[in-house]
């Protein structure tokens, strides 16, 4: 299995993490296929992990070479200036923008501070096509913010609804979550100027909204 690289150096690779995949390995999971170990073995470098991106959830992500590397990328990331977009397919007629401030529980019951902001890109087939923002990056913060605003994201079997997902499934071929990280924006971190990456959306995504009935074929090929 090869990864997408969409930008390496002597410090860090940043790759297109296919949806279904693991980021590591889990003592929750009975998975043997992780991107890092897979990664490493393309790369013939050991990795260091920065940040994460749920199993169903595709998109970009950043892995370091060394230790130091990885401290320093983690510093980046939590820095005012750096960003995490993605798109996301959402069930309703969305605002055309909006934000969601409400603090999110961890898993020991503590109130966490975050901020989800979005745009709505198009409303096809009753559902809203976002382009999505965070700071932060809470367990499942996009997700549960959307949940919260009744906006559920598309194919998302913790906190959507059945029904629709079904339905999206058996009528447009629906593959899976609807939650694409496109772009990692991060202020300068050692020898680089900052990093501006986007992934493109994967093809099953891609030809998914393609056979939406009233779906505009010139925005999906920008995306």
């Amino acid at each position: 299995m090869n990864f997408e690289v969409l930008y390496q150096d002597e410090d860090v690779v940043v790759v297109n993490k296919p949806g279904g995949l693991l980021v590591h390995r889990s003592s929750q999971s009975s998975d043997r296929i992780f991107l890092l170990q897979e990664l490493r073995n393309q790369l013939g470098k050991h990795l260091y992990p920065v940040h994460r991106l749920d199993r169903p959830t595709s998109g970009v992500i950043a892995f370091a070479f060394s230790s130091e590397a990885a401290r320093d990328l983690q510093s980046s990331l939590s820095a005012e200036d750096s960003s995490k977009e993605y798109i996301a397919f959402v069930r309703g007629e969305a605002p055309e923008e909006g934000e969601m401030t409400r603090p999110l529980r961890n898993d020991k019951g503590e109130p966490q501070p975050c901020s989800t902001s979005f745009k709505r890109i198009a409303y096809w087939s009753r559902s809203s096509l976002l382009k999505v923002k965070i700071t932060t990056g809470r367990r499942h913060q996009i997700r549960r913010h959307m949940a919260h605003l009744a906006l559920h994201v598309l194919g998302d079997t913790t906190y959507g609804k059945g029904r629709i997902n079904r339905a999206m499934r058996e009528n447009y071929g629906l593959p899976r979550l609807f939650l694409h990280a496109q772009r990692l924006k991060l202020v300068p971190f050692r020898n680089n100027k900052g990093l501006d990456i986007r992934a493109p959306l994967f093809n099953d995504l891609r030809e998914f909204l393609l056979r939406l009935p009233d779906c505009d074929p010139a925005l999906i090929e920008s995306l």
